[in-house]
């Protein structure tokens, strides 16, 4: 494990460890998971397709500590596998976490997170562009900052993210990378406001190039009712890398609106002219249209929802890094609770990406499936049984970056009904 990693959690530990000094309450929660998994694809590839059985032991345990004005939550969990075919493959995993806060007025607050992940398993990468292989990667990401609400819909938010991608192969391009980001949002009158975010993130890469991103967003809004607010939107992103790739910046003036029913119920729509500008050259998009939705019909014992969305996103800090790309999302869910101990899920999803920085453009798309039942035997005991499905197709002509997977999970969970105390 890193150096800088082994730094980073032994500051957190340390933090929690000083904490209790101020009369905190302590809670503790342990944990434990044993589970079988069937993959027909265990290294991603689209040739050569091989399936293994992985038998899974995850111990873990979360750490509370809640004082008067402040809190704390740390969490670990190990995890060794062990494959029926590909006994090399054998290792430890380790996930982490942590959660802090400190209210230092009434409407002034610190916090601090940070995840960790240090695995095998290229199912638990939610980066754009995803991983195959099975080579061991981890991903150590930390954000602190403060957050202030000094009117009814008036806020900002000042925070800081550190982000470290790193592999256990010479091929992958490692990554680190800084972002500050400011974020406020101020309503002159009861129909008049703005918002806006500001950010600057410096990238650094194993293979790509480095660069320096700065971004510029700010909405004018008017609140039309209730439920509507209607707004003029300007963006500006300016890319600069360190040696000869070309920069350049992109312009997004549009107009649009966002529609809250109510908690279950969100649309946001917006259309206007996209342009990408060289130093020599300007790409024009002509009117482009970006579009989020999330919309849930909950019932008695179970819930559906559909989500849809589109836009621009940079896939940095990943095992590809393969820069900026237009992507379009679509995915539902469901869920039923049967019983009060059986319940059951489903999920589905399609997203489109355009990595427009590849030479030549490259696109993927991307389709996940999966459905599972729940079953509480005991209050400290769950069975989960899970099917799972994903397939990417891509223009990309590498073994690795166009296959299908299919993948069924079988665990059983102990944990306690409520948490211990270790001091109250």
């Amino acid at each position: 494990m890193p150096i800088k990693a082994i730094c980073t959690i032994a500051a957190l530990i340390a933090l929690c460890l000083a904490i209790p000094a101020f009369g905190a309450q302590i809670t503790f929660s342990p944990r434990l998971t044993l589970s079988e998994e069937y993959t027909d694809n265990v290294n991603r590839t689209r040739e050569n397709r091989e399936e293994d059985f992985i038998f899974r032991i995850s111990p873990g345990a979360t750490l509370g500590i809640i004082g008067r004005r402040s809190g704390l939550s740390l969490s670990y969990d190990p995890s060794y596998s062990d494959y029926k075919n590909n006994t090399d493959l054998n290792q430890w995993s380790h996930t982490a976490g942590l959660n802090a806060y400190a209210q230092f007025t009434e409407n002034t607050r610190g916090f601090l997170d940070n995840s960790f992940i240090y695995t095998e398993d290229p199912g638990l990468d939610t980066s754009a562009s995803g991983r195959t292989g099975r080579d061991p990667y981890f991903n150590n990401t930390t954000t602190i900052g403060v957050t202030s609400q000094f009117g009814a819909n008036d806020s900002w938010t000042l925070q800081y993210t550190h982000s470290e991608y790193r592999e256990d192969t010479d091929l992958a391009d490692d990554s680190t990378t800084y972002n500050p980001r400011f974020t406020l949002a101020y309503w002159f009158t009861s129909r008049w406001g703005f918002d806006t975010e500001l950010s600057y993130t410096k990238a650094e890469f194993e293979i790509t190039e480095d660069y320096h991103r700065t971004y510029g967003d700010g909405r004018l809004l008017y609140n039309y009712s209730r439920r509507t607010n209607w707004f003029l939107r300007y963006a500006h992103s300016m890319i600069d890398y360190v040696e000869d790739t070309e920069d350049y910046d992109i312009y997004y003036s549009s107009i649009g609106f966002d529609y809250t029913y109510d908690e279950n119920t969100f649309l946001s729509m917006q259309v206007g002219p996209l342009i990408r500008n060289y130093e020599d050259r300007s790409e024009e998009y002509g009117a482009t249209a970006f579009i989020e939705g999330l919309k849930t019909w909950p019932f008695r014992r179970g819930s559906v929802s559909l989500n849809l969305s589109n836009g621009l996103d940079y896939d940095e800090a990943s095992t590809d890094n393969l820069g900026l790309n237009y992507y379009t999302q679509v995915g539902g869910s469901a869920n039923y609770q049967f019983t009060q101990k059986l319940g059951w899920d489903l999920n589905a999803s399609y997203r489109y990406n355009l990595y427009v920085d590849e030479e030549p453009e490259r696109y993927d798309n991307n389709y996940t499936a999966g459905t599972g039942l729940n079953y509480r035997i005991v209050y400290w005991c769950n069975v989960r049984l899970n099917y799972s499905y994903f397939n990417r197709q891509s223009n990309d002509d590498y073994d690795f970056e166009d296959y299908y997977e299919n993948r069924v999970y079988l665990g059983v969970s102990f944990f306690p009904r409520s948490p211990y105390y270790l001091k109250r």
